[in-house]
């Protein structure tokens, strides 16, 4: 509904087609295409609400049978992973399992959505200014907010992955995690919670209540091995990054600030120097936008007739 009433309109007939002679019946115009009219999340809306839910549990499967079978190959040739396992073991299981969000996010949405572009996942081009002055002041709400939070609930104790990273001194293994954390986790994260669950809960419950949800979601599938205050932190990151998502029209600015969050993290738990932090920072938040701003070039990414 518009706020102000159209003017009035002289018959159809003396104007629908003022260009064609009379007696001479015009050719149909061709239909606006969804895509083309409901921006960042364009395709998604024809998504049932339940398949966002279904394409996790399926992402998270496959990662366990990856664990267990990586695991299995470790017992084989004489490790041990009664207390979890090596650092290869959490780092390959985790990689399958970001890989596994994306590949699923693709499937399910396919299945019901047409012309799926990287735009109908929110991966399209932004203006620098405008995106960089709104990611800034979402990570100064992600501090403030998560200030507020420990204020009320208590300093949370330290997640299983901080714990053993802390612990961590191979470089190579150090290295993995960096790049899990800071650049896979950031890409993958972000095109499946904010551009494929929040992409089709937005279409259902609204814009408002879509963040919300995924905002728990998100902070809800990171329960296992975290304290129950850090999920608090994590709900209100998840939140944010969708307001984000809102605010720029484009993906690009999530990922970049979920990697910048994650890198800082990282050189946090591991104490490192700042000029060290800051290089970290940069390269892995640099490569994730760089990967992302490419892949927003495809002009499709299914056919369907």
């Amino acid at each position: 509904m518009t706020s102000v009433p159209p003017p009035s309109q002289p018959p159809a007939s003396l104007h629908t087609h003022p260009e064609v002679p009379a007696g001479v019946v015009p050719a149909p115009r061709p239909p606006v295409a969804d895509d083309d009219a409901r921006g960042p999340a364009a395709g998604l809306g024809a998504v049932p609400a339940w398949a966002p839910l279904a394409a996790m549990i399926a992402a998270f499967i496959v990662a366990t049978l990856a664990y267990l079978v990586i695991a299995a190959g470790i017992e084989a040739g004489g490790g041990n992973v009664s207390t979890g396992g090596p650092p290869g073991l959490v780092i390959s299981a985790t990689l399958v399992q970001d890989v596994a969000l994306i590949v699923a996010a693709l499937f399910f949405a396919s299945i019901w959505a047409r012309g799926l572009t990287p735009a109908s996942f929110g991966l399209t081009r932004v203006a620098i200014g405008p995106a960089a002055g709104w990611t800034a002041l979402a990570f100064v709400a992600f501090w403030v907010l998560t200030a507020i939070y420990i204020s009320l609930v208590g300093q949370p104790d330290q997640q299983e992955l901080t714990r053993d990273l802390r612990e961590e001194e191979s470089l190579s293994a150090l290295i993995g995690y960096g790049v899990l954390l800071a650049f896979v986790a950031p890409l993958a994260e972000e095109v499946f919670f904010r551009g494929f669950v929040f992409g089709v809960l937005r279409e259902k419950i609204g814009v408002a209540w879509g963040a919300v949800a995924t905002g728990l979601v998100f902070g809800i599938v990171h329960v296992a091995g975290s304290p129950i205050e850090t999920v608090g932190v994590l709900i209100i990151l998840g939140t944010l990054l969708c307001v984000l998502y809102v605010k720029t029209g484009s993906l690009l600015p999530c990922i970049a600030l979920h990697a910048i969050n994650n890198a800082i993290s990282f050189a946090a738990t591991k104490s490192l120097p700042w000029t060290a932090g800051v290089a970290i920072v940069l390269a892995s938040t640099g490569a994730a936008v760089a990967i992302a701003a490419a892949v927003t070039n495809r002009p499709a990414l299914f056919s369907r007739p």
